[in-house]
């Protein structure tokens, strides 16, 4: 991140501006442009100060908020931080993309982390959702007449210091649109911390397409909270672990009952995109597996009554394994989807980890 010197907002204050509007109505109509919006996008540019250092990092975010009635918020969200991360709110199931490990973690049913989600709290839709929002004075920045409107966050004793944390944002009255916020941190009265954010690029559209995440080809997907095997992956060449697990009808398998053909072991979870798309794959009626390979889904992260309902909506067509986070650290597993092919011998042929299309389709018999 680009070190900055700050000195924007503190020498812009105070000056005075004209608006045919009150400030009553200039955030009514802002609140009803924002908060209204079937689907609404923006930049921001965050000047975040390290109190410890002195010092001031600038963070480029590109936002999308889209009303969502189903979900906690009321609105599915995306967030992406240059080329380092994205972040995905869809169906209160969050999803955090690390380009760099090529990994997604995902949170389901979690809304406490969303508190300090910078995408969300810094962004207009949760400002002006508080009803503590109050007019303090017009002001002028970077030329243009703003309207500024406080928001007391916190005022209160923490042990021995006295905390107060107060939000500014300030709103075009020419547009409603909010341009600026300065959120000011002290401690016992003394600056503690200062974040300063600029939006621009807005756009509005219509709900045409649910947001959806979009994850590139080969990452896996995490649940997070869920221990991980300590252990590696198996490499070609190994004896595949025996294990007895039931299906969802109640049958057990092992793996050991198919000696002689070759068995895939698909394993996946339910908030995992690529594992989806690999079921989509597999039920194409232009796909088929050889006759001597046995497939079988296995789960290690989803309890059985979740499985149930996903099975019900979605229709693996093949055998559905589940209890298997014991199997899972036997296998190494560390993400999803996992596959590994054995061989008729009991023995590993094949080990990818994520979604591969060419790894697929050379599956798929009715190609060949």
């Amino acid at each position: 991140m680009k070190k900055v010197v700050f000195g924007l907002a503190a020498g812009l204050l105070g000056f005075s501006c004209e608006s045919s509007l009150s400030p009553d109505d200039v955030l009514k109509n802002s609140k009803q442009q924002i908060l209204e919006a079937g689907q609404i996008g923006f930049d921001q540019t965050l000047i975040w100060e390290d109190p410890n250092l002195g010092e001031f990092d600038t963070i480029q975010y590109e936002t999308l908020f889209q009303r969502n009635p189903e979900v906690s918020l009321g609105y599915d969200f995306y967030g992406k931080k240059g080329e380092e991360s994205e972040f995905w709110f869809v169906g209160n199931v969050s999803y955090v993309v690390n380009h760099g490990n090529k990994n997604v973690t995902v949170l389901e049913d979690q809304p406490d982390q969303l508190l300090s989600n910078s995408y969300r709290s810094f962004s207009p839709i949760h400002l002006l959702s508080q009803e503590a929002l109050a007019y303090k004075q017009d002001t002028v920045i970077d030329g243009k007449s703003l309207m500024d409107f406080v928001w007391v966050e916190m005022d209160t004793m923490i042990s021995d210091k006295q905390v107060y944390l107060e939000n500014h944002l300030f709103i075009n009255p020419a547009n409603f649109l909010p341009e600026f916020l300065s959120r000011r941190l002290y401690h016992n009265k003394r600056r503690n911390q200062l974040i300063e954010v600029f939006y621009s690029e807005y756009s509005f559209d219509q709900v045409n397409i649910p947001l959806e995440p979009t994850i590139p080809q080969g990452y896996i997907s995490k649940a997070a909270g869920f221990e991980v095997a300590e252990s590696k992956l198996l490499s070609v060449g190994d004896n595949a672990p025996d294990f007895k697990l039931q299906d969802l009808n109640g049958n057990w398998v092992r793996v050991s009952d198919f000696k002689g053909k070759k068995v895939l072991l698909d394993f996946s979870m339910i908030n995992c995109g690529w594992c989806k798309i690999a079921i989509d794959e597999f039920k194409k009626p232009s796909f088929s597996f050889a006759e001597n390979v046995v497939p079988l889904y296995v789960n290690p992260v989803d309890e059985r009554e979740k499985m149930e309902k996903y099975q019900a909506k979605v229709g693996i067509p093949f055998p559905v394994l589940v209890g298997a986070k014991e199997v899972g650290q036997a296998y190494g597993v560390k993400g999803y989807p996992t596959f590994y092919l054995i061989d008729e011998k009991g023995n590993i042929e094949i080990v990818n980890q994520g979604y591969s299309d060419k790894l697929i389709q050379n599956w798929n018999a009715s190609k060949k």
